[in-house]
This record gives C-alpha cells, sequence and structure tokens, in this order.
C-alpha cells in the first residue's frame, strides 16, 4: 500500500499588478505539471524567475521586477507573501508570513538593503578583482569581462557583506525555514551553453579564467562520473558480500528458497544483468563482472544443499545489482527517448566517455556535432532525470525550443513517465499548443486583460 505525501509542495502562486498590468493566479495541477500559456509580454518567464528568486532568497533579483505583491501558498496552509510599497526608484519591500497556526508576521527590508548596486560597491570595497565601468556594469579584472550588479553578487558571494547575507535574520520567523524546505530548479531558454564557475578556491585567484562549455559535452561528462561512482559502489557491495558469504552459507542464517523460487529469481537476476548490459551500465566483456556458473534449465539437477548455496548466491547477486538500480532506471528513460527520437543515430552510455553517439554506419559522432535540436532535447532530459531531487519544484521556460512538432507532440507524456520515477512537480510556460496537446487539464491561461 502507497504511503500518502506529506512532503511540503507548492499549491497556488499569484502576482498583481505585474508591470503595473497584471494580477495572474496559478493553482498547481494534481498531476504535478501545470502548464501556463498566454501572449508575449504577459509576464511567463518573469513569473518563473519570480518564483525561483523568491523561494531562494534573492530579493535583490525580484525587486528590479515592477508589481504590488507576489505571494506563495503552501500545502500546509502556510502563505508566503511580497508586498512592495513606494516609487521604482526607492521601494521597500515587505514579507509576510502566515503559518498554519498561528498569527501572521511582517518584516520590512528597506530599499537599501536590497539596492544590488549599493551592495555591488560594498563588495568591490571588500576585494581588489572589480572595478566599476558603468552605472550597472563591472569588469572583472581576472578575466576582463564585464558584468552586470547581479552577476558580480552571484560570483562573488564570499565577499558579500554581512547584512546582506542575514537574510533569515531580516525575514518573518519560520519563513526562510519554510522556503529552504522546497528545493527550486529553473530550465531557461538558453541551455545549450553553460559559463564555468571557479571553485571555491580559485575563484578569487588572479589567474582562472572563466570558459563556455557545451552543455552536452559537460553532461557527457556528468553521465561519466555517475557512471563510474555507481560501478564503484557496485563493486564495494560485490566485495563485501563475496567476503561474507562462505561465513553466511556455514551459519545457516538465510533460509534456502524452493527450487521454483530459486528458478524464478534466477530469472529476474537474469534479466536485470542482460537489461544494464543493454543500456551500457555493465560491460559483457569485463572479466570483473558476474558470470554465472548454471544455466537456468541446469537448476533441476540441483541437490537440497546446492539449492541453498545457489539461494545465498542469487540473493547476493540480486542485492549486488541493485546498487545499478536508480541510475538505469534513468539512464533507460534517457536512451529510450533520444534512439526514439533521433533519425539514424544510436545513442548509448559507456563508462569511457558516458554519452557515445553513432551513426547508421557504426561511426562515433561528438556530442557536439549534434543538431541544435537535438541538443535541446538531450539537455532538457538528462535536466529532469539526473539535476532535478524529488520533490523539487522545477520551472521549465519555453521547452518547445528548437524542437520538431513532433517531438512536441510526445514532450508531455515523456515528461509524465520521468515525473513517475523521479516525483517532482513541473511549471512550464511555453506558447506551443502541441506541447500541451490532448492535456488541456493542465493548462492555466494567463490573460492579457487588464485588470481594473
Amino acid at each position: 500500500m502507497n504511503q500518502p505525501d506529506t512532503s511540503l509542495r507548492i499549491k497556488a502562486i499569484k502576482v498583481t499588478r505585474l508591470f503595473g498590468l497584471y494580477d495572474h493566479q496559478i493553482t498547481l495541477k494534481a498531476d504535478r505539471v501545470t502548464v501556463i500559456h498566454g501572449p508575449n509580454g504577459v509576464g511567463k518567464t518573469v513569473l518563473l524567475k519570480m518564483t525561483d528568486a523568491f523561494l531562494g532568497g534573492r530579493y535583490h533579483e525580484i525587486l528590479q521586477v515592477p508589481f504590488a505583491s507576489f505571494e506563495i501558498c503552501f500545502s500546509d496552509g502556510s502563505l508566503a507573501q511580497i508586498q512592495i510599497e513606494g516609487e521604482m526608484n526607492n521601494r521597500k519591500m515587505l514579507l509576510r508570513f502566515e503559518p498554519p497556526n498561528g498569527p501572521s508576521e511582517i518584516r520590512t527590508l528597506e530599499a537599501d538593503s536590497l539596492n544590488i548596486v549599493l551592495i555591488a560597491e560594498q563588495i568591490v570595497e571588500s576585494t581588489s578583482f572589480f572595478s566599476q565601468i558603468g552605472p550597472n556594469e563591472w569588469r572583472d579584472k581576472r578575466t576582463d569581462e564585464v558584468i552586470s550588479s547581479v552577476d558580480l553578487i552571484a560570483h562573488a558571494t564570499k565577499y558579500m557583506p554581512e547584512k546582506a547575507l542575514k537574510l533569515a535574520n531580516r525575514e518573518p520567523k519560520g519563513m526562510r525555514e519554510l522556503l529552504s524546505q522546497i528545493n527550486v530548479h529553473l530550465i531557461e531558454t538558453q541551455r545549450l551553453l553553460k559559463l564555468t564557475n571557479f571553485s571555491r578556491e580559485q575563484r578569487y585567484r588572479p589567474e582562472p579564467e572563466r570558459h563556455v562549455t557545451n552543455t552536452v559535452q559537460a553532461y557527457s561528462y556528468d553521465l561519466k562520473n555517475k557512471l563510474e561512482s555507481a560501478l564503484a559502489t557496485y563493486a564495494k557491495q560485490s566485495q563485501k558480500l563475496d567476503q561474507t558469504f562462505p561465513q553466511r552459507l556455514l551459519q545457516h542464517t538465510i533460509t534456502p528458497l524452493t527450487l521454483e523460487q530459486l528458478k524464478q529469481k534466477m530469472q529476474q537476476v537474469e534479466a536485470t544483468r542482460d537489461r544494464l548490459k543493454r543500456i551500457g551500465i555493465l560491460d559483457s566483456g569485463d572479466s570483473t563482472q558476474e558470470s554465472y556458473p548454471l544455466q537456468i534449465a541446469q537448476l533441476d539437477a540441483l541437490k537440497p544443499e546446492q539449492v541453498a548455496v545457489m539461494s545465498v548466491y542469487a540473493g547476493d547477486t540480486e542485492e549486488k545489482l541493485a546498487a545499478l538500480g536508480a541510475l538505469a532506471g534513468r539512464v533507460e528513460i534517457l536512451l529510450d527517448v533520444l534512439n526514439r527520437k533521433f533519425v539514424n543515430k544510436r545513442i548509448t552510455v559507456t563508462r569511457e566517455t558516458g554519452l557515445a553517439i553513432f551513426d547508421r554506419d557504426n561511426n562515433s559522432i561528438p556530442v557536439g556535432a549534434l543538431s541544435s535540436g537535438e541538443q535541446h532535447e538531450l539537455v532538457l532530459l538528462y535536466d529532469l532525470l539526473f539535476k532535478v531531487k524529488p520533490n523539487t519544484l522545477v520551472l521549465i521556460d519555453e521547452p518547445e525550443l528548437s524542437l520538431h512538432v513532433s517531438w512536441q507532440k510526445s514532450f508531455m507524456d515523456d515528461l509524465l513517465d520521468i515525473i513517475r520515477l523521479a516525483s517532482f512537480d513541473v511549471i512550464m510556460a511555453t506558447h506551443s499548443p502541441y506541447i500541451v496537446g490532448e492535456h488541456s487539464d493542465l493548462l492555466v491561461e494567463l490573460s492579457p486583460e487588464l485588470e481594473s
């Protein structure tokens, strides 16, 4: 029997007077996917970014948007709200938190404490790595890169003034604790290129430079690391079970299976191994991996004491392979979708490269040589399968970018399959009717009508 889901989730998001014009409310759907749709200019992308910034406590980003109030309602009955007072150049932010049981509390954040230019100036005073070249522009002396105040703050958290870091002291009691329970993952329209970040140790040395990398190449390397980690866990578990095998067998601590039960378990284990080989996680030519000493048909000739030995063996093998199960489920969906959609290409995984792509003549294709549409499909799927924690709120902006109509039509079904495996919520903004398809019940229309 399935246990009820008691994790904290978002029920609704509401904004008033967005751009001084629009009032929008998004009530999240029970199927864990909510699609917001509307003409250009009504604030779909802005709503996603405001939600991401609010949950992350990045209030200085929200203050750059013209609006009157923004609130999030949670599944436990709590409400967190931002209200804006004052003119655009001299605004202050009121944070209101209303717990499910108890009085609401309001804290005020003055404009100076949220002024990104002022915060950037205070950071620059603490380090010699940046110089101001415009009202909202800064040059990184190490790389000669020109960045905005928002980027400077994001890159230079180490030098953030203490008062800007202590947001928890300025938020209503319990508000940050509540917001931090919701993981949020924003997938923006620019997703094919990534700007590499400095490590904590390298970031403030004079010599490092930041590089733009192709996201599919980065994700292929990431998958390689995940595969190596899973195989290391598999090897460690195998060594542990192999070392204790004789002791457990002699101590008679495991109840032997019946012959029919043994046959069934061996068949299941063999099917799991074949699946792991098929998707590239296990290499059939690797001598360090399991090989069966008996065929399933040979089990009929076993004596009772041999059945006992094979019962332990089958159970151990099942437990070893389970170490690869979580990764295998995600890899299988990734490969299934990509191999179904990519024309005249075959995609698999290897421990040497992560992703491996071949043409119809079995010639290797660099992942960076995929078309824009293929890269968008791969990056979006990989993000959802490997970058999102359970019960995260995933915000996707324009999933249809560069995708053929046929791929757009299948996107929602693929997404729902992933959600069943990975358990997260999605709010996506789209202009494409093909993305919605037959799932119009998941649609929330953002009206362009002006509120009186």
